[in-house]
């Protein structure tokens, strides 16, 4: 057990954390990710609020949709990433990370507050809830027979689905941190512990940080305060894709990410892999001919492909390079760069 976001959390479990991931990659681990923040916004004005501080176009959004999205100061530079889902015309809700909650919700009603929103009410809900990621290619089964409320392996991925249990209200989103197939159960916190061992009992592999890690680090998917933080932005992270470029809103950070599409940036967050099993790590630095071109900011062990894999933000001038290195303070070891993810991933297929 560790610190983790003001939480204590699990790193592994018995099986420690190989055993871990490839159960998540092979058949269910599930992992409890209660520690998460969630926050609900309401009212009249809740949309229009939530276009103003986040770059995605959240206006195409039908009730039960999701989508994955960022906090971002004037800068451009991330405060947060986060899912925000519809859950009805004037009803929305996000998940946010444990370490940023606190601050999230002081920002986003100092800017409600400088915005002048009318009917926007924001309510950090986070302790009434716990959170269990259930994930896997037979994680939508279990939760067919397990969650009888409806056939989730007939949901597409990216959406919330309210429902009733034992005469309280739950929410699964069908979403996940590991690439693979899956939901993540929103129940009521003191639900949790039952819910948790309703999985267990069913044959799910509990699973610890370490397995999340490596498992998100395999999709290639961002962490925060390593691949994301106030330094960076969105186009640099390689998260272009998550901005709505064509919505009329005018959302705080705008002006740069607009500038940053247009002119390029000076560095860019790429995936490297090795031929080598040691693993990679973060502020280990990218050379090419012996001068510093780049820095890892998430690095491990792909228990997939044997070998080392980080994210690293790398200098624009350094992308089409072919001799690359990665050095330690006691190794240095050629590098190639690969568009994440770094492992074909179930997500895709669900």
């Amino acid at each position: 057990m560790v610190p983790f976001g003001g939480w204590e959390m699990p790193v592994t479990y018995a099986a420690g954390q190989l055993a871990e991931h490839r159960a998540v990659r092979n058949a269910i681990g599930i992992f409890d990710v209660s520690h998460m923040g969630q926050v609900r916004f309401t009212g009249a004005g809740a949309l229009a609020f939530l276009e103003q501080i986040v770059p995605a176009d959240l206006r195409a959004l039908l009730d039960g949709q999701s989508k994955y999205t960022q906090l971002c100061n004037e800068s451009g530079g991330v405060i947060d990433d986060l899912i925000v889902s519809r859950l009805g015309r004037h009803e929305y809700f996000a998940v946010v990370n444990a370490s940023t909650r606190v601050g999230d919700v002081k920002w986003m009603r100092e800017k409600a507050k400088e915005l002048k929103v009318a009917d926007c009410n924001i309510s950090d809900e986070s302790d009434q809830w716990g959170m269990i990621a259930v994930q896997g290619p037979q994680a939508l089964g279990m939760l067919d027979r397990l969650v009888t409320n409806k056939i989730w392996s007939n949901t597409p991925a990216l959406t919330l689905h309210p429902f009733e249990a034992q005469g309280q209200p739950h929410l699964l989103s069908r979403t996940g941190y590991t690439g693979e197939a899956g939901g993540e159960l929103i129940c009521p916190a003191p639900l949790a512990a039952q819910w948790w061992k309703r999985f267990l009992d069913a044959g799910a592999q509990p699973c610890g940080l370490a397995a999340r890690d490596s498992l998100r680090l395999e999709a290639g998917y961002c962490l925060y305060g390593n691949d994301l933080d106030l330094g960076t932005s969105p186009v640099e992270a390689g998260l272009s894709w998550s901005v709505g470029w064509k919505k009329t809103a005018k959302y705080i950070g705008r002006e740069v990410l607009e500038k940053q599409k247009a002119e390029g940036v000076s560095r860019k967050l790429v995936g490297l892999r090795t031929e080598s099993r040691r693993p990679l790590r973060q502020h280990d630095k990218v050379v090419r001919d012996g001068v510093e071109v780049g820095e890892v900011t998430s690095g491990g062990f792909s228990p997939l492909l044997e070998c080392g894999i980080a994210m690293a933000y790398i200098q624009s001038d350094a992308l089409k390079a072919d001799n690359l290195h990665i050095a330690s303070k006691t190794a240095s070891q050629p590098a190639t760069i690969v568009k994440p993810p770094f492992v074909e991933i179930g997500l895709k297929k669900s």
